[in-house]
C-alpha cells in the first residue's frame, strides 16, 4: 500500500484540465457552487460525518477511517434540484467513491440516499437505492459499465439530473443513463463517500455545480 505521502505527491504531479464533456439532458443554467480547494484548510461548508478530509495543496484527500466502521461520508449541504455536477477525481489508494444524492427533507415518504454513483478500479455504475425505513426494499442497479480506472490518473465526472433522468459521463468511458420515478424532487446537498482503509485516500479537485436548464 503507498503511504499518504506517496499518494499526496501523485495527486499533486497529475492533476491538470478538466475534461471537455457537454450536458446531454439541458444547458447550463446560474453556477451554484465552484470549488477548487486552492486554501489550505477544507473550505467552509464541507462536512466530515465520518473518515477523514484535508486539503493539500490545492486537493481535497478523502478517506475511510477503520475505527469508524462506516465508509468515509462527507457532505456539502446545497438545495437544487435540476442540476449538473462536475468533478475531478483520482482514486488513488481507494477502494471506491460514491456521489450520492438525497431527498431533501418533506419531498418523499423515503429515507435515505435516493440514487448513486459509483466508481472503482474495474467499473463504474448508476444505483437506485432502497428506502432505509423499509426492510423489504433493495438497492437496484440502474445502469452498469466495466471500466478499467487508473488510480493514479485524473478523471473529469459530469453528472446530470433533470427531472426524472440522470446520465454520466466520464471522457473516454461509455456514458450511463438511468431513470427513477423520485429522481426529480429537490436535493439538500452533495454527499461523497469514500471507501478504503485508512490513509487510502482519494482525491478531489475542480468541482462545479450548475442548475440545468
Amino acid at each position: 500500500m503507498k503511504s499518504a505521502r506517496t499518494f499526496l505527491f501523485l495527486a499533486l504531479s497529475s492533476f491538470g484540465a478538466a475534461a471537455d464533456l457537454t450536458p446531454q439532458l439541458g444547458t447550463l443554467g446560474d453556477k451554484l457552487l465552484e470549488e477548487t480547494f486552492s486554501g489550505t484548510e477544507v473550505p467552509k461548508g464541507w462536512v466530515a460525518n465520518t473518515g477523514t478530509v484535508r486539503v493539500a495543496d490545492g486537493v481535497l484527500l478523502a478517506a475511510e477511517k477503520g475505527r469508524d466502521v462506516h465508509i468515509g461520508t462527507f457532505h456539502h449541504p446545497l438545495v437544487f434540484q435540476d442540476c449538473c455536477v462536475q468533478i475531478d477525481f483520482k482514486l488513488g489508494d481507494a477502494r471506491e467513491f460514491f456521489l450520492c444524492f438525497e431527498p431533501a427533507e418533506g419531498e418523499l415518504k423515503k429515507t435515505g440516499i435516493l440514487f448513486s454513483i459509483r466508481v472503482c478500479k474495474t467499473e463504474w455504475r448508476i444505483t437506485g437505492h432502497k428506502d432505509d425505513a423499509n426492510i423489504y426494499s433493495q438497492n437496484k442497479i440502474l445502469a452498469i459499465s466495466d471500466a478499467n480506472f487508473d488510480p493514479a490518473t485524473t478523471y473529469t465526472l459530469l453528472l446530470e439530473c433533470k427531472g426524472d433522468n440522470v446520465v454520466a459521463q466520464i471522457a473516454g468511458k461509455q456514458p450511463l443513463k438511468a431513470t427513477g420515478p423520485d429522481f426529480h424532487v429537490k436535493k439538500p446537498g452533495l454527499v461523497i463517500l469514500v471507501g478504503g482503509t485508512d490513509e487510502q485516500e482519494a482525491a478531489f479537485d475542480n468541482l462545479k455545480v450548475w442548475a440545468l436548464k
